[in-house]
């Protein structure tokens, strides 16, 4: 499930991702591991693409700063 949380950090606000969150029924660690998920993959992206991507590393930023704020 947690990698599955990862879509929330990617692509949804704060006040989406909360009714995501109350609509699956995750506990607090479910959700800390999708945040982890989130910010591990957004930083891979953004250190593999940003020099040669800037849409990606656009993305990837947002991503990073959602999964970080939670």
């Amino acid at each position: 499930m947690p990698r599955e949380l990862t879509i929330a950090f990617t692509l949804m606000s704060a006040k989406s991702r909360a009714a995501f969150r109350a609509a699956l029924g995750v506990d607090d660690a479910t959700c800390a591991r999708g945040r982890g998920w989130a910010l591990a993959t957004g930083l891979n992206a953004y250190t593999n693409y940003a020099a040669v991507a800037p849409r990606v590393a656009a993305q990837t930023s947002r991503q990073i700063t959602e999964a970080l704020i939670g």
